[in-house]
Protein backbone atom coordinates (compact mmCIF):
# COMPACT_ATOMS: atom_id res chain seq x y z
CA UNK A 1 0.00 0.00 0.00
CA UNK A 2 2.99 2.41 0.95
CA UNK A 3 4.44 1.61 -2.03
CA UNK A 4 1.84 2.08 -4.32
CA UNK A 5 0.92 5.52 -2.86
CA UNK A 6 4.80 6.83 -3.02
CA UNK A 7 4.99 5.86 -6.48
CA UNK A 8 1.38 8.01 -7.81
CA UNK A 9 1.65 11.09 -5.66
CA UNK A 10 -0.08 12.79 -9.01
CA UNK A 11 -2.63 10.35 -9.77
CA UNK A 12 -3.76 9.23 -6.17
CA UNK A 13 -3.31 12.63 -4.28
CA UNK A 14 -6.87 12.61 -4.09
CA UNK A 15 -6.46 9.27 -1.93
CA UNK A 16 -7.75 11.34 1.00
CA UNK A 17 -9.82 14.18 0.04
CA UNK A 18 -10.08 16.70 2.63
CA UNK A 19 -13.90 16.84 2.90
CA UNK A 20 -13.55 16.94 6.65
CA UNK A 21 -10.95 17.44 9.13
CA UNK A 22 -12.06 13.88 10.92
CA UNK A 23 -12.76 12.18 8.24
CA UNK A 24 -9.19 13.05 6.82
CA UNK A 25 -7.40 12.15 9.87
CA UNK A 26 -9.03 8.54 9.44
CA UNK A 27 -8.39 8.10 6.24
CA UNK A 28 -4.56 8.52 7.08
CA UNK A 29 -4.55 6.53 10.11
CA UNK A 30 -6.36 3.66 7.87
CA UNK A 31 -3.69 4.06 5.71
CA UNK A 32 -0.86 4.15 8.11
CA UNK A 33 -1.72 2.62 10.80
CA UNK A 34 -4.17 -0.23 10.28
CA UNK A 35 -3.28 -2.20 13.24
CA UNK A 36 -4.78 0.59 15.29
CA UNK A 37 -7.98 0.50 13.52
CA UNK A 38 -7.93 -3.24 13.63
CA UNK A 39 -8.21 -3.12 17.21
CA UNK A 40 -11.17 -0.14 17.17
CA UNK A 41 -13.16 -2.06 14.76
CA UNK A 42 -12.61 -5.47 15.99
CA UNK A 43 -11.10 -5.83 19.23
CA UNK A 44 -14.15 -3.01 20.94
CA UNK A 45 -17.75 -5.57 19.43
CA UNK A 46 -16.16 -7.89 21.64
CA UNK A 47 -16.03 -5.93 24.88
CA UNK A 48 -19.42 -4.34 24.17
CA UNK A 49 -20.77 -7.93 23.64
CA UNK A 50 -19.36 -9.29 27.31
CA UNK A 51 -20.10 -6.04 29.01
CA UNK A 52 -23.18 -6.28 27.51
CA UNK A 53 -24.08 -9.85 29.02
CA UNK A 54 -21.67 -9.31 32.05
CA UNK A 55 -23.44 -5.79 33.50
CA UNK A 56 -26.92 -7.11 32.68
CA UNK A 57 -26.03 -10.57 34.51
CA UNK A 58 -24.17 -8.59 37.47
CA UNK A 59 -27.34 -5.93 37.84
CA UNK A 60 -30.19 -8.97 37.71
CA UNK A 61 -28.06 -10.61 40.62
CA UNK A 62 -26.78 -7.69 43.00
CA UNK A 63 -30.00 -5.98 42.57
CA UNK A 64 -31.43 -9.23 44.41
CA UNK A 65 -29.80 -8.01 47.38
CA UNK A 66 -30.25 -4.48 47.67
CA UNK A 67 -31.76 -3.98 51.13
CA UNK A 68 -31.39 -1.25 53.93
CA UNK A 69 -28.25 -2.34 55.63
CA UNK A 70 -26.47 -3.81 52.17
CA UNK A 71 -25.38 -1.00 50.18
CA UNK A 72 -22.48 -3.26 48.86
CA UNK A 73 -25.61 -4.54 46.36
CA UNK A 74 -26.71 -1.25 45.64
CA UNK A 75 -23.49 0.54 44.94
CA UNK A 76 -22.47 -3.13 42.23
CA UNK A 77 -25.49 -2.50 40.84
CA UNK A 78 -25.67 1.39 40.07
CA UNK A 79 -21.60 0.24 38.79
CA UNK A 80 -22.99 -2.07 36.55
CA UNK A 81 -25.67 0.11 35.08
CA UNK A 82 -22.90 3.25 34.89
CA UNK A 83 -20.82 1.06 32.73
CA UNK A 84 -23.44 -0.40 30.67
CA UNK A 85 -24.35 2.75 29.57
CA UNK A 86 -20.79 4.22 28.90
CA UNK A 87 -20.30 0.85 26.93
CA UNK A 88 -23.34 2.48 24.54
CA UNK A 89 -22.25 5.99 24.60
CA UNK A 90 -18.61 4.61 23.39
CA UNK A 91 -20.18 2.40 20.74
CA UNK A 92 -21.64 5.39 19.55
CA UNK A 93 -18.12 7.66 19.17
CA UNK A 94 -16.83 4.46 17.82
CA UNK A 95 -19.48 5.13 14.85
CA UNK A 96 -18.14 8.45 14.24
CA UNK A 97 -14.99 8.24 14.83
CA UNK A 98 -13.86 4.29 13.42
CA UNK A 99 -16.64 3.93 10.86
CA UNK A 100 -17.32 7.23 9.74
CA UNK A 101 -20.79 7.22 10.16
CA UNK A 102 -22.03 10.37 11.29
CA UNK A 103 -24.00 9.81 15.06
CA UNK A 104 -23.01 13.19 16.28
CA UNK A 105 -22.71 15.82 13.70
CA UNK A 106 -25.21 18.12 15.37
CA UNK A 107 -25.15 21.44 16.93
CA UNK A 108 -26.57 20.52 20.15
CA UNK A 109 -26.17 16.38 19.84
CA UNK A 110 -22.27 17.16 19.60
CA UNK A 111 -21.87 18.78 23.08
CA UNK A 112 -24.18 16.93 25.02
CA UNK A 113 -22.94 13.64 23.86
CA UNK A 114 -19.28 14.26 25.35
CA UNK A 115 -21.51 15.76 29.14
CA UNK A 116 -23.00 12.32 29.16
CA UNK A 117 -20.12 10.49 27.82
CA UNK A 118 -17.76 11.75 30.74
CA UNK A 119 -20.31 11.63 33.18
CA UNK A 120 -20.51 7.60 32.69
CA UNK A 121 -16.76 7.64 32.61
CA UNK A 122 -16.74 9.80 36.17
CA UNK A 123 -19.17 7.99 37.45
CA UNK A 124 -17.09 4.48 37.64
CA UNK A 125 -14.18 5.87 40.03
CA UNK A 126 -16.63 8.17 42.15
CA UNK A 127 -18.43 5.27 42.59
CA UNK A 128 -16.05 3.22 43.79
CA UNK A 129 -14.79 5.76 45.88
CA UNK A 130 -17.50 6.36 48.05
CA UNK A 131 -18.49 2.57 48.65
CA UNK A 132 -14.55 2.31 49.88
CA UNK A 133 -15.20 4.85 51.93
CA UNK A 134 -17.98 4.30 53.20
CA UNK A 135 -17.08 0.33 53.77
CA UNK A 136 -13.43 1.64 55.65
CA UNK A 137 -16.32 3.90 58.08
CA UNK A 138 -17.79 0.59 58.57
CA UNK A 139 -15.07 -1.46 59.57
CA UNK A 140 -12.78 1.00 61.57
CA UNK A 141 -15.16 3.19 63.18
CA UNK A 142 -17.70 0.59 63.42
CA UNK A 143 -20.59 2.47 65.30
CA UNK A 144 -20.81 5.16 63.16
CA UNK A 145 -20.97 2.35 60.16
CA UNK A 146 -24.19 0.85 62.19
CA UNK A 147 -25.88 4.54 62.39
CA UNK A 148 -24.72 4.86 58.22
CA UNK A 149 -26.48 1.61 57.76
CA UNK A 150 -29.56 2.48 59.55
CA UNK A 151 -30.03 6.17 58.15
CA UNK A 152 -29.95 4.30 54.88
CA UNK A 153 -27.35 6.40 53.59
CA UNK A 154 -26.45 4.68 51.02
CA UNK A 155 -29.22 5.93 48.41
CA UNK A 156 -27.88 9.56 49.37
CA UNK A 157 -24.34 9.04 48.75
CA UNK A 158 -24.93 7.72 45.38
CA UNK A 159 -27.09 10.72 44.66
CA UNK A 160 -24.45 12.76 45.63
CA UNK A 161 -21.85 10.71 43.50
CA UNK A 162 -23.96 11.59 40.28
CA UNK A 163 -24.52 14.92 41.23
CA UNK A 164 -20.94 15.20 41.67
CA UNK A 165 -20.22 13.42 38.13
CA UNK A 166 -22.46 15.43 36.36
CA UNK A 167 -21.11 18.80 37.56
CA UNK A 168 -17.62 17.91 36.54
CA UNK A 169 -18.49 16.75 32.85
CA UNK A 170 -20.31 19.52 32.43
CA UNK A 171 -17.48 21.91 31.30
CA UNK A 172 -17.52 19.74 27.91
CA UNK A 173 -20.16 21.81 26.36
CA UNK A 174 -17.19 24.08 26.02
CA UNK A 175 -14.99 21.83 24.51
CA UNK A 176 -17.02 20.42 21.66
CA UNK A 177 -18.61 21.48 18.82
CA UNK A 178 -19.61 20.86 15.32
CA UNK A 179 -17.51 23.24 12.43
CA UNK A 180 -18.54 24.57 9.26
CA UNK A 181 -17.15 21.20 7.57
CA UNK A 182 -20.42 19.66 9.29
CA UNK A 183 -17.85 17.68 11.41
CA UNK A 184 -18.20 16.93 15.97
CA UNK A 185 -14.37 18.18 16.83
CA UNK A 186 -13.25 19.85 19.70
CA UNK A 187 -12.51 23.76 20.14
CA UNK A 188 -9.22 23.41 21.34
CA UNK A 189 -10.56 26.58 24.08
CA UNK A 190 -7.93 26.59 26.95
CA UNK A 191 -10.14 26.73 29.78
CA UNK A 192 -11.19 23.43 28.53
CA UNK A 193 -7.91 21.54 28.29
CA UNK A 194 -7.10 23.10 31.80
CA UNK A 195 -10.35 21.81 33.51
CA UNK A 196 -9.96 17.73 31.28
CA UNK A 197 -6.31 18.31 33.16
CA UNK A 198 -7.65 18.98 36.55
CA UNK A 199 -10.55 16.51 36.49
CA UNK A 200 -8.64 13.38 34.94
CA UNK A 201 -5.95 13.78 37.43
CA UNK A 202 -8.19 14.11 40.07
CA UNK A 203 -10.70 11.59 39.02
CA UNK A 204 -8.45 9.09 36.99
CA UNK A 205 -5.53 8.73 39.37
CA UNK A 206 -6.53 10.77 42.77
CA UNK A 207 -9.38 8.65 43.34
CA UNK A 208 -8.49 5.07 42.52
CA UNK A 209 -4.82 5.28 44.31
CA UNK A 210 -7.00 6.89 47.89
CA UNK A 211 -9.62 4.00 47.02
CA UNK A 212 -6.48 1.62 47.24
CA UNK A 213 -5.25 2.60 50.00
CA UNK A 214 -8.26 2.45 51.98
CA UNK A 215 -8.92 -1.22 50.92
CA UNK A 216 -5.54 -2.12 52.32
CA UNK A 217 -6.30 -0.32 55.84
CA UNK A 218 -9.58 -2.07 55.75
CA UNK A 219 -8.20 -5.42 54.88
CA UNK A 220 -5.62 -5.04 57.67
CA UNK A 221 -7.71 -3.46 60.21
CA UNK A 222 -10.43 -6.91 59.20
CA UNK A 223 -6.88 -9.22 60.13
CA UNK A 224 -6.10 -7.64 63.30
CA UNK A 225 -10.04 -8.17 64.61
CA UNK A 226 -9.94 -11.43 63.45
CA UNK A 227 -6.54 -12.29 64.90
CA UNK A 228 -7.72 -10.39 67.72
CA UNK A 229 -10.93 -12.61 68.45
CA UNK A 230 -9.54 -15.52 67.95
CA UNK A 231 -6.89 -15.00 70.56
CA UNK A 232 -9.39 -13.57 73.15
CA UNK A 233 -11.79 -16.66 73.13
CA UNK A 234 -13.13 -17.44 76.65
CA UNK A 235 -13.08 -20.78 78.38
CA UNK A 236 -16.30 -21.29 80.58
CA UNK A 237 -19.18 -23.83 81.22
CA UNK A 238 -22.51 -23.62 78.37
CA UNK A 239 -24.87 -21.99 80.70
CA UNK A 240 -27.88 -19.77 79.39
CA UNK A 241 -25.75 -16.88 79.52
CA UNK A 242 -22.75 -18.28 77.87
CA UNK A 243 -25.31 -20.19 74.78
CA UNK A 244 -26.52 -16.78 74.75
CA UNK A 245 -22.70 -14.88 74.09
CA UNK A 246 -21.63 -17.72 71.84
CA UNK A 247 -24.62 -17.45 69.57
CA UNK A 248 -24.06 -13.50 69.61
CA UNK A 249 -19.85 -14.59 68.92
CA UNK A 250 -20.96 -16.68 66.34
CA UNK A 251 -23.32 -13.69 64.49
CA UNK A 252 -20.39 -11.20 64.81
CA UNK A 253 -18.10 -13.78 62.90
CA UNK A 254 -20.13 -14.65 60.33
CA UNK A 255 -20.68 -10.55 59.70
CA UNK A 256 -17.02 -10.15 59.83
CA UNK A 257 -16.66 -13.04 56.73
CA UNK A 258 -19.25 -11.51 55.17
CA UNK A 259 -17.59 -8.36 55.57
CA UNK A 260 -14.12 -9.65 54.63
CA UNK A 261 -15.41 -11.35 51.79
CA UNK A 262 -16.89 -8.19 49.83
CA UNK A 263 -14.11 -6.40 51.06
CA UNK A 264 -11.75 -8.57 49.02
CA UNK A 265 -14.34 -8.28 45.80
CA UNK A 266 -14.35 -4.46 46.31
CA UNK A 267 -10.17 -4.82 46.21
CA UNK A 268 -9.93 -6.60 43.00
CA UNK A 269 -12.11 -4.33 41.48
CA UNK A 270 -10.16 -1.12 43.00
CA UNK A 271 -6.85 -2.73 41.74
CA UNK A 272 -8.41 -3.85 38.30
CA UNK A 273 -9.92 -0.36 37.91
CA UNK A 274 -6.26 1.14 39.23
CA UNK A 275 -4.23 -1.35 36.36
CA UNK A 276 -6.62 -0.02 33.57
CA UNK A 277 -6.55 3.63 33.94
CA UNK A 278 -3.14 4.81 34.82
CA UNK A 279 -1.73 3.59 31.61
CA UNK A 280 -4.70 5.49 29.82
CA UNK A 281 -4.30 8.66 31.92
CA UNK A 282 0.25 8.20 30.58
CA UNK A 283 -1.07 7.87 27.16
CA UNK A 284 -3.20 10.74 27.18
CA UNK A 285 -0.65 13.14 29.03
CA UNK A 286 1.40 12.18 25.93
CA UNK A 287 -0.52 13.21 23.30
CA UNK A 288 0.56 16.56 23.91
CA UNK A 289 4.15 15.38 23.81
CA UNK A 290 3.96 13.58 20.65
CA UNK A 291 2.42 16.07 17.85
CA UNK A 292 1.13 14.77 14.42
CA UNK A 293 3.58 15.93 11.30
CA UNK A 294 2.73 18.70 9.00
CA UNK A 295 -0.82 18.68 8.08
CA UNK A 296 0.27 20.18 4.17
CA UNK A 297 2.22 17.34 3.03
CA UNK A 298 0.45 15.23 0.34
CA UNK A 299 -0.44 11.49 1.52
CA UNK A 300 2.59 9.76 -0.09
CA UNK A 301 5.08 12.25 1.18
CA UNK A 302 3.22 11.57 5.01
CA UNK A 303 4.13 7.69 4.73
CA UNK A 304 7.98 9.10 4.60
CA UNK A 305 8.09 11.64 7.24
CA UNK A 306 9.30 10.79 10.52
CA UNK A 307 7.00 13.04 12.70
CA UNK A 308 4.03 11.14 10.87
CA UNK A 309 5.60 7.73 12.06
CA UNK A 310 6.61 8.98 15.58
CA UNK A 311 3.05 9.71 15.68
CA UNK A 312 1.35 6.76 14.02
CA UNK A 313 3.29 4.36 16.48
CA UNK A 314 2.26 6.43 19.63
CA UNK A 315 -1.25 5.84 17.40
CA UNK A 316 -1.28 2.21 17.93
CA UNK A 317 0.28 2.17 21.34
CA UNK A 318 -2.92 4.38 22.57
CA UNK A 319 -5.08 2.09 20.73
CA UNK A 320 -4.37 -0.96 22.67
CA UNK A 321 -3.92 0.70 25.77
CA UNK A 322 -7.65 2.32 25.27
CA UNK A 323 -8.70 -1.26 24.87
CA UNK A 324 -6.92 -2.51 27.65
CA UNK A 325 -8.78 0.56 29.95
CA UNK A 326 -12.33 -0.20 28.42
CA UNK A 327 -12.20 -4.08 29.42
CA UNK A 328 -12.86 -2.45 32.97
CA UNK A 329 -16.42 -1.99 31.68
CA UNK A 330 -17.02 -5.31 30.69
CA UNK A 331 -14.88 -7.61 32.88
CA UNK A 332 -16.51 -6.97 36.34
CA UNK A 333 -18.40 -9.92 36.03
CA UNK A 334 -15.73 -12.08 35.71
CA UNK A 335 -13.83 -10.37 39.12
CA UNK A 336 -17.26 -11.11 40.98
CA UNK A 337 -17.30 -14.68 39.88
CA UNK A 338 -14.18 -15.53 41.24
CA UNK A 339 -14.37 -13.55 44.47
CA UNK A 340 -17.79 -13.74 45.45
CA UNK A 341 -20.02 -16.96 46.63
CA UNK A 342 -23.05 -15.40 46.08
CA UNK A 343 -22.29 -13.99 42.70
CA UNK A 344 -20.88 -17.48 41.71
CA UNK A 345 -23.81 -19.59 43.58
CA UNK A 346 -26.20 -17.64 41.48
CA UNK A 347 -24.38 -18.09 38.41
CA UNK A 348 -24.54 -21.30 38.47
CA UNK A 349 -28.20 -21.55 39.48
CA UNK A 350 -29.20 -19.68 36.74
CA UNK A 351 -27.17 -21.96 34.17
CA UNK A 352 -28.35 -24.94 36.26
CA UNK A 353 -31.83 -23.49 35.36
CA UNK A 354 -31.20 -22.67 31.95
CA UNK A 355 -30.07 -26.21 31.11
CA UNK A 356 -32.10 -28.05 32.76
CA UNK A 357 -34.98 -25.81 30.69
CA UNK A 358 -33.24 -27.29 27.41
CA UNK A 359 -32.87 -30.65 28.93
CA UNK A 360 -36.80 -30.60 30.05
CA UNK A 361 -37.62 -29.00 26.49
CA UNK A 362 -35.78 -31.99 24.64
CA UNK A 363 -36.69 -34.58 26.70
CA UNK A 364 -40.45 -33.63 26.08
CA UNK A 365 -40.31 -33.32 22.70
CA UNK A 366 -38.66 -36.80 22.26
CA UNK A 367 -41.72 -38.14 24.54
CA UNK A 368 -44.37 -36.48 22.10
CA UNK A 369 -42.20 -37.91 18.95
CA UNK A 370 -41.89 -41.39 20.56
CA UNK A 371 -45.76 -41.19 21.33
CA UNK A 372 -46.50 -40.13 17.78
CA UNK A 373 -44.23 -42.92 16.39
CA UNK A 374 -45.99 -45.86 19.11
CA UNK A 375 -49.87 -44.26 17.72
CA UNK A 376 -48.62 -44.55 14.04
CA UNK A 377 -46.72 -48.48 15.18
CA UNK A 378 -50.50 -49.32 16.71
CA UNK A 379 -52.36 -47.92 13.97
CA UNK A 380 -50.13 -49.82 11.44
CA UNK A 381 -50.37 -53.23 13.42
CA UNK A 382 -54.51 -52.63 13.48
CA UNK A 383 -54.28 -51.74 9.67
CA UNK A 384 -51.96 -54.89 8.88
CA UNK A 385 -54.31 -57.53 11.47
CA UNK A 386 -56.90 -56.17 9.51
CA UNK A 387 -56.22 -56.73 5.96
CA UNK A 388 -54.84 -60.05 6.84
Amino acid sequence: MNGSINNTTEVRGDLCPRVGVVSWYSCIFELYAPSAFFVDKYVSPILYFIGLVGNLLTIKIWSRRIRKTNTSALYLTVLAVSDLVLLALHSVMELQFTWNVSTLNKLVWCPTFFVFYMFAQYMSPLLIMGFTLERFISIAIPFKGERFSRRNRGALEIVAIIILSLLLAVPQVFGWTVFPDGECQGTGIKFFEIWIWVSDILVFCAFPLASLILNILVINALSRSFRLRRDTVPSFKLNSFSSKLLKTRRKEQTKQRSLRVSTVTLLCVSFYRLFTVIPVAIIFALQYRIPTGDETLSVSEIGKDSTWKTFFDYLIAKKIIDEIGLSQYSLNCFLYYLTANYFRNEVCRLFRSLTECRVGITEFRGRRRGTESSSKGTLLSTQKSFYD
